[in-house]
This record gives structure tokens, C-alpha cells and sequence, in this order.
């Protein structure tokens, strides 16, 4: 069990949402420690030191009713050869991390994923529905990374946006043994200036000159993941063109197709396995003997090798089985919507109204999925996961290009070994957006007698 905790950490950190940007130092990149060209991680080359909590005033929050919650800033932690220090805060750590730069020291990291309205974006973002998204909207805000911007620079609460039931989610998060790893954060000389590490100087190794904070070479290759990309389209079916109801003798509105098709991930680990021990002849006549029961051995073997110096115990050879699981990664929620376009908008405020006084909008936003027709998803026995909708009639009533827009969220992907559930890609949210065009007919009056 042990051996394949520590596969389960690699797989956390593998399966990160994006790897960080090697920084240059002296013309070459102190990541070069750390990943491979691949963006693998060079587990040879790192020595574990394990988790650490400590007190972070940056990290307390008020709640509703005023009770304070006094949270602790949580990292797991490597260290590299040269001394470096590679750390992995828990999701909640980071998310805090993220909303005070400065204080918790993310500022003063050699390289990250990206600055902290980015972290934000990065973690908040596919919590955000589509009714927060137009939230954000009426505050002026069409990009959510420039909300969790000024969030950062004290203009905007975090807490308008984000219920608390999502901080207490990302705390379940961090709390489960093994949390799912969001960024590395690289610390330069981290084991000479520890002071203002995150985590400060706890168990770090003073020397590395004498090469301690190398461990040993794994002797199998370390788990990998894969994935093809996912489709997703959402599109007009029918009319090819369709008019606004109220010109329409069939009134019969448009039909919007959605769909989605999520190929599975590959996860490709291997056990190591070692072959029984062989009783063999010692030449030098000071052998250890080859105690009972013979059956332990891969060899033949009788009582008289038993503290016989003339015979010693030979390890069995070490094989590397290579085990390749295709893991579905289901769709857990779809939704969509059609909303007109601003140009549109203006179109009909300004332009259309100047010529047709009665000229307004009369719905400019349809919230097609869920509520305006069911969703059939599910996964195949090739371990790819689907989605498809068809939403008819919808009774587009206004002119103009409607931007229709589809998100679909899954929950990651899950290896079963021996009764236990180990995540193995994160929970996501995929967007896709397309255009469709509302015609309108528009009479010209001419005066009496004209050509």
C-alpha cells in the first residue's frame, strides 16, 4: 500500500491542470531539476519531506453570524539537489494563496502557474455557473480573471461571487488524504533562506553536497495519463432560416442541437513484482544458510541448507508488469443557454428603433439546458462518456445573432484498486460556444405614386 500511495501522488501532480513555465536562471532553468522536456516529473531527482501545516492570519475568514474560521495554511513539500524547494499547497491553501499574493508568500516563488487573479480563475472558475457568469456581467466584468483581479486589488468581495459552499468544498478537498494538487511553486535556495519559505525551516535537509537529498532510482517507470480531446458542438438544426416568431405563420421557433463526447483517459501503471528467492552455493564458504520452509524457494531445497555457510539466500529478480486501464470520465451536468449579442442588442435599441418606434426587445436570453428539454448522457463500454440534447421550438422573438453557449461538467476520472477510489484526473468544465442568426422581414413604405 505504501509503494502505491506514493503512485498516487505522482498521478495528482501529473494530471495538474497546467504545468508551470520554466523560469531562466544563469542561462539555464532551475525546473531542469524538476521536469522533464515532456513535463514529466523527475522523481529521481527529488527528495520527499512530506506535509506541513502552519498559522496563516491571511487564511481566517469571517462567516455569516460572525464566527471567525481559523484555518491553517497546508503544503506538501520537495526538495531538489541544489537545494531548491518545490511546494504543493492543498486547494483550499492555494486558494487563499491566490487572494493574498503578498502575504502568503506566492509573490516571492521563482515560477507558478500564473499570478493569482489566473490561480483564482484556475480554481473558481468551472464552479461558476451560468447564472454567476451573467452576474458578473451586469458588474462590468465579460472576463472572470479581471473580477478575481480586482478581488486581489481590494475593489471587489470575493463572497458577491462565491458562496461558502464552495470554500467548504475546496476544504473537504484539502482535507482528504492525498488532495489533488493545483500548482507547483518553486522556491530558489529555499534550504538557506527557509525562513520565508512556505512551511518555514521544518524538516528540510540542511546539506545536499553529499548527495542525501537524492533518493534512490525507482526501478519501474513512473504512471502516466492520456487523453484525446473532447467534441462538443451545440448548433441550430432547423428552420436554415429562421424567422422571429411573430413572423412566422407557423410560429414554430428553432431547433437547437447539443452535444458532447468525452474520450477516456488512459492511465498506464506499473507494478513491480519480484521473484521468489533462490538457495544458491556460496563460493566463499560464509554463507548465511537457507532457512525453511523450502517452499519460499524458486529452487530446490532440503533441510541440510539450513545454517549450511556453504549456502546463501539469492533475491529473486525484480520485473516491472506494465497495466493499462481506460477510465470513462462521465458527464455530470450539461447546460446551456442562447443569449443575443450586444451588436444585436444595439442593433434593435438604436438602429431598428429610429426607423420601427414600437421596436424593443422582447427576450434577449434563453436558458435552454436544463429546463427546455432532457439530456441523455451516459458512457460506452469503450469507456467513452457522451451527451446530446435536442431542444425544439425555441421562440426566438427578436432579430439579430444569438451566441449560444454550452458547458458541460464531469467528475474527473476514478481508479478502483483493491476497494479503494483514487482520483486520478480532477473534476473539469468544458465550454463551447457557437452563432445562429434570427432573420426579420422589414417593410419600406414609399410614398403614393413613387416608382
Amino acid at each position: 500500500m505504501k509503494t502505491f500511495r506514493s503512485i498516487i501522488l505522482m498521478l495528482v501532480i501529473i494530471s495538474l491542470l497546467a504545468y508551470p513555465h520554466p523560469a531562466a536562471a544563469d542561462g539555464e532553468s532551475p525546473w531542469g531539476e524538476i521536469l522533464n522536456p515532456d513535463g514529466s516529473i523527475r522523481w529521481d531527482l527529488l527528495s520527499d519531506l512530506g506535509t506541513v501545516s502552519e498559522s496563516a492570519d491571511w487564511m481566517d475568514i469571517t462567516l455569516p453570524g460572525g464566527m471567525v474560521l481559523d484555518l491553517d495554511a497546508t503544503y506538501h513539500r520537495y526538495q531538489t539537489p541544489s537545494g531548491n524547494i518545490l511546494v504543493l499547497p492543498s486547494p483550499a491553501t492555494l486558494f487563499f494563496m491566490a487572494m493574498y499574493p503578498v502575504e502568503s508568500g506566492l509573490t516571492g516563488a521563482e515560477s507558478m502557474l500564473g499570478n493569482g487573479a489566473a490561480i483564482l480563475a484556475m480554481l473558481v472558475g468551472p464552479a461558476l455557473n451560468s447564472e454567476q457568469l451573467a452576474q458578473l456581467a451586469t458588474m462590468g466584468y465579460t472576463d472572470p480573471q479581471a473580477f478575481f483581479q480586482a478581488v486581489i486589488d481590494g475593489q471587489e468581495n470575493i463572497w458577491s461571487i462565491v458562496n461558502f459552499t464552495y470554500l467548504f468544498e475546496i476544504l473537504r478537498m484539502s482535507f482528504n488524504s492525498g488532495f489533488l494538487v493545483n500548482a507547483l511553486l518553486l522556491y530558489l535556495n529555499g534550504v538557506a533562506d527557509c525562513a520565508s519559505l512556505p512551511g518555514g525551516c521544518a524538516g528540510l535537509v540542511a546539506d545536499c553536497s553529499d548527495g542525501s537529498c537524492v533518493p534512490e532510482t525507482p526501478i519501474c517507470p513512473a504512471p502516466t495519463i492520456s487523453q484525446a480531446p473532447a467534441t462538443l458542438t451545440i448548433q441550430k438544426a432547423a428552420p436554415e432560416n429562421p424567422l422571429v416568431v411573430g413572423q412566422d405563420p407557423e410560429k414554430r421557433g428553432v431547433d437547437i442541437q447539443a452535444s458532447a463526447s468525452i474520450p477516456p483517459v488512459i492511465f498506464t501503471w506499473y507494478e513491480q513484482v519480484q521473484d521468489p528467492p533462490t538457495c544458491e552455493s556460496a563460493s566463499s564458504g560464509n554463507g548465511g544458510g537457507c532457512p525453511g520452509p523450502g517452499s519460499r524457494y524458486d529452487n530446490d531445497w532440503d533441510p541440510s541448507m539450513e545454517g549450511n555457510p556453504a549456502y546463501e539466500v539469492v533475491d529473486g529478480e525484480i520485473h516491472c508488469i506494465e497495466h493499462v486501464e481506460i477510465l470513462p470520465e462521465p458527464i455530470t451536468d450539461v447546460q446551456a443557454n442562447a443569449q443575443l449579442s450586444p451588436e444585436s442588442r444595439y442593433w434593435i435599441l438604436n438602429d431598428l428603433a429610429s426607423k420601427y418606434y414600437e421596436a424593443y426587445i422582447h427576450q434577449d436570453r434563453f436558458d435552454l439546458l436544463p429546463g427546455m428539454a432532457p439530456v441523455n448522457a451516459g458512457c460506452g463500454g469503450n469507456g467513452t462518456c457522451t451527451a446530446e440534447a435536442f431542444v425544439p421550438n425555441v421562440p426566438f422573438a427578436d432579430p439579430g445573432a444569438f451566441d449560444l453557449r454550452l458547458w458541460v461538467y464531469t467528475a474527473g476520472t476514478v481508479f478502483n484498486w483493491n476497494g479503494v477510489a483514487i482520483p486520478i484526473t480532477q473534476p473539469r468544465v468544458l465550454f463551447m460556444q457557437d452563432t445562429m442568426q434570427v432573420y426579420v422581414t422589414l417593410v419600406t413604405l414609399l410614398p403614393a405614386g413613387a416608382p
